[in-house]
């Protein structure tokens, strides 16, 4: 590591940690949830908008069974995703499991319930969906067009030519919102962020391994090019994981474990 990254990196580590005594007590569990910043973001420029309804589960293996099996698979086939199969990646990662009042919960944890994470997606081959780029919008469970083009070559360049993002069915990248946090968690909202992303990341690969897709988190992306490409400006709103989800051989196993 450069040296002069690594004093960022240490001097960040200390100056985002907790000491006995250095906190007011309690500020953070007085925070006024009415007064936060907006939970949901929606475009209303989009090219199209895309009801997802609630999916349709199929019968899913046992628990230890996936997580004894669960692997980053990254060989994709061209065979599309189907929509359902989409939805469900999107609920598991994302979706509204019950409303409290002032907040919603959803099917990942989040520091303080703040859901500082949105979802874009580079859509590649998706029965029923145009190529391009949409965004999820949360609240009204639906897909929002904001590139209407082929995004393989976006995603393969800005991931420096790793071939998966080129061949697989949909590039997810995961952006923040970081005001959503940084309002009740001051300096430690960053650390909070990261922590959300990777709660999210790890549902993805449990829910597509357990539909028998194949899935790998992205670590290695051109923040500042695909920042512009998502129309966010990389600071207060900003890029902060990727992954890919595909078609892989074998991975139609699920089809006899359906219901009777």
């Amino acid at each position: 590591m450069h040296p002069e990254w690594q004093r960022i990196a240490n001097e960040f580590i200390q100056a985002t940690s907790y000491r006995v005594g250095e906190l007011e007590k309690g500020w953070a569990s007085r925070y006024d949830f009415s007064k936060r910043p907006a939970t949901y973001l929606r475009y209303e420029q989009a090219f199209v908008r895309v009801p997802l309804d609630k999916p349709d589960f199929p019968a899913s293996p046992d628990l230890w069974e996936l997580l004894g099996n669960r692997r980053s698979k990254r060989n994709f086939l061209t065979t599309p995703m189907t929509r359902n199969e989409l939805n469900i990646l999107l609920w598991g990662t994302q979706g509204i499991t019950a409303d409290m009042g002032d907040y919603q919960l959803r099917t990942t944890p989040s520091a303080g319930a703040l859901y500082p994470i949105e979802t874009y997606l580079l859509i590649n081959h998706v029965e029923g969906l145009e190529k391009g780029l949409y965004h999820l919008d949360v609240e009204n469970w639906e897909l929002e067009g904001l590139r209407q083009e082929d995004p393989a070559q976006a995603a393969y360049l800005y991931t420096e030519d790793q071939e998966m993002t080129r061949r697989a069915a949909v590039n997810f990248v995961w952006t923040a919102v970081v005001d959503r946090t940084k309002e009740k968690y001051k300096e430690r909202a960053y650390r909070y962020i990261w922590w959300d992303a990777g709660h999210v990341a790890q549902n993805l690969h449990v829910v597509a391994n357990g539909l028998g897709l194949g899935v790998s988190t992205v670590g290695h992306w051109m923040d500042r090019e695909m920042n512009s490409y998502l129309g966010i400006d990389g600071e207060s709103h900003l890029s902060v994981l990727m992954a890919s989800v595909g078609k892989i051989a074998g991975g139609d196993w699920l089809k006899d474990r359906r219901p009777e």
